[in-house]
């Protein structure tokens, strides 16, 4: 019963830092999603030491930090578009710095150390960066509140229809508990809960609502298993422990890894004028 309530706890903490860093607006996002990504870095990369790895910390999580702040600053004009550029410009100095500061590390897994400093950018870092500039479209804030609703109402209706009804496996080798009738039924669940998004935010589309709960829910689930490859490869359980009875913030982050970019795409093609 305590692991119940303390993971219920943790849980509700979480739901309200995301939710209230997105009604604060732009400038709280920002800060609230730029420490998420540090974090779930680092526990990307120590992840990576456990797969015999020696990623190259500091410029991985630099790089992304670079790329985090540049999708910000993006959004201010007031700052001028040279330092926007210059910021953009920046990443490519410190991607080839990844390479030849290889050359001195005298390390006996140099690709993998490369590889995997270059995945935790991609993995980790671009999908965050992308967020800000979602975020900085006059429906970006409302975008963003239905893109996490909608992925916690899959979450929780998948989980629901694979008790319900499961009976057969997604990816039995990864993950057990997950079945095709879960995967399925939380994309039918995400349909109805944007149209119902659609009918409490006044001015949004429902059928860009309702692309973006697709899209997270075709994709999200893979983003979690995606993440369960990584850490049964690793050999660990939780990717950390700073959420109480749910394990590290990867483990919380994993579906909008892979989702979000997707999302980004969409409203960079369909919604933007």
């Amino acid at each position: 019963m305590k692991k119940v309530l303390v993971r219920a706890i943790s849980g509700a903490v979480y739901v309200v830092l995301v939710l209230g860093s997105i009604y604060f607006g732009q400038l709280s996002f920002a800060i609230a999603m730029g420490l998420a990504m540090l974090v779930l870095q680092y526990e990307f990369y120590r992840m990576s030491v456990l797969l015999g790895a020696k990623p190259q910390w500091f410029l991985g999580m630099l790089a992304s930090a670079v790329a985090f702040f540049a999708a910000f600053a993006n959004s201010y004009v007031l700052w001028g578009e040279a330092v926007d550029y210059i910021l953009w410009y920046l990443l490519v100095p410190i991607g080839t710095l990844i390479f030849f500061v290889e050359l001195y590390r005298k390390s006996a897994t140099v690709v993998n150390n490369i590889a995997h400093t270059l995945m935790g950018v991609m993995y980790i870092g671009v999908p965050f960066a992308v967020s800000n500039v979602i975020m900085k479209y006059e429906f970006g804030a409302t975008f963003m509140l239905c893109f996490f609703l909608m992925l916690w109402a899959n979450d929780t209706f998948a989980y629901l229809f694979g008790i319900m009804l499961g009976k057969h496996k997604l990816f039995p080798s990864i993950s057990p508990k997950k079945s095709w009738e879960g995967y399925f039924g939380g994309i039918i669940s995400v349909v109805g809960v944007a149209y119902l998004l659609h009918l409490a935010f006044e001015g949004t589309q429902f059928v860009h609502i309702a692309a973006i709960g697709l899209i997270v829910a075709i994709t999200g689930v893979f983003g979690d298993l995606v993440e369960s490859m990584i850490k049964r490869n690793a050999g660990v359980k939780d990717s950390g422990s700073i959420m109480p009875g749910h394990g590290g913030l990867l483990d919380r982050f994993d579906a909008v890894l892979l989702s979000l970019p997707l999302v980004f795409a969409y409203v960079q093609i369909f919604v933007v004028e």
